[in-house]
């Protein structure tokens, strides 16, 4: 049963409007668990979401475990080399399956309570003491399977299973994806942050660089914070650019100078700025001219949002001699503890009984952008809610 949403339409309204007139959402979106518990059930729950980066799940029997309020999921590698999703649920009493994010197994998947067992396509392959039972069909009893698509190099899932297209979703987003040939990029590292804030607040402060001189200096210094343009298209997506400035060749300690050959095939506009992209409603994807940066977001309650931070190199980067990432990885490490700073104190702000909902800046489009595809949904539900009720 889908939870209720408690906003009032008079409340979400404003945000749809135009930016000049727009105010942002209101503090119970950010504060309220049962928004939360909404949103787990009916955005997280009903529309693509990104589970991780293909190469995590490209060797047979690799899996990513995910978590969202008590629903799990996992997707693994198939023996044919296409990754397939499942809940992380035992079909004999229920249990777990996995309870680590990410690892291999080697044959088959078993469960750690009674060793039902099943292979990597769903099927279940084991289950002691049930050949005398009536009935029992060990057909019927596979793994319940989750809709996944691989799309430009990200793992998609559907829990619902109703979802519109993914290649919808992604739309034209895709083809910066395919141009910083994200999909045969490899992981040079991960970060994985506790945040005290809002998932939506951690979307918002990666949608604009307004705070960065105050905030991120040393960013600052690589790239000015208005020197971006916002970059439009079909998809359920929001991002825009920065440009480098002379001197710096990517994001990364001293003074962004770029350790490592760029990504293969850019152009020289492209070897001059960042690239920033919010594909709704869970993936921040940054587009650097030497790595791709992925930050997913999990939101634990309407106050805490895990977020995994990862970096993706070319294979022949990671293969060379010497090969370190560790002037991208701490420089955005250190960035992103800076990030979750302010958006702590916001999520501590937005409880205050003198906080309402503010107003947008002209600086502020991409946050406008994603802050109206969760309004529209909210309305929606909210217009549902009404039409029922009358």
């Amino acid at each position: 049963m889908t939870p209720e949403l408690r906003l009032e339409r008079e409340q979400v309204e404003p945000t749809l409007r135009p930016l000049e007139r727009a105010s942002m959402l209101p503090p119970a979106a950010f504060t309220d668990q049962s928004v939360l518990d909404w949103e787990l059930s009916s955005v997280f729950g009903r529309e693509w979401i990104c589970a991780a980066h293909a190469s995590a799940v490209a060797e047979p029997g690799a899996y990513v475990m995910r978590e969202l309020g008590d629903q799990s999921f996992f997707v693994i590698g198939g023996k044919d080399g296409r990754p397939r999703a499942f809940h992380n649920v035992c079909r004999h009493r229920g249990s777990r399956l996995f309870e680590q994010e990410e690892g291999r197994v080697r044959a088959r998947i078993t469960c750690p309570y009674h060793a039902w067992s099943y292979g990597f396509n769903g099927e279940l392959l084991g289950a002691r003491h049930t050949d005398g039972l009536e009935d029992f069909d060990p057909g019927c009893y596979g793994l319940v399977p989750v809709r996944v698509r691989v799309v430009a190099g990200l793992v998609l899932v559907d829990l619902d299973g109703a979802a519109e297209p993914a290649h919808e979703v992604v739309g034209e987003l895709r083809g910066w994806l395919e141009r910083y040939r994200t999909a045969q990029l490899r992981r040079g590292g991960e970060r994985v942050y506790e945040v005290e804030a809002n998932w939506k607040a951690i979307a918002e402060n990666y949608n604009e660089c307004l705070h960065c001189p105050g905030v991120h200096p040393e960013l600052n210094a690589l790239s000015a914070y208005d020197s971006g343009e916002e970059v439009t298209g079909a998809g359920a997506w929001c991002g825009g650019s920065m440009t480098l400035n002379d001197g710096a060749e990517t994001m990364a300690r001293n003074g962004g100078h770029a350790a490592r050959r760029p990504i293969a095939g850019l152009e020289p506009r492209e070897l001059r700025s960042v690239y920033y992209f919010v594909l709704f409603p869970n993936a921040l994807v940054s587009l650097h001219p030497d790595y791709v940066m992925l930050h997913t977001l999990w939101p634990r309650s309407a106050g805490r949002t895990t977020v995994t931070c990862e970096w993706y190199f070319e294979p022949q980067t990671i293969a060379a001699e010497g090969f370190d990432p560790s002037d991208a990885i701490e420089f955005w490490d250190q960035v992103n503890r800076e990030d979750w700073r302010v958006c702590e104190l916001t999520q501590k702000g937005t409880r205050s009984r003198g906080y309402t909902a503010g107003r947008y800046t002209t600086h502020e489009a991409d946050v406008h952008a994603f802050d109206s595809m969760i309004a529209a949904r909210y309305l929606t539900a909210l217009r549902s809610n009404a039409e029922v009720e009358a």
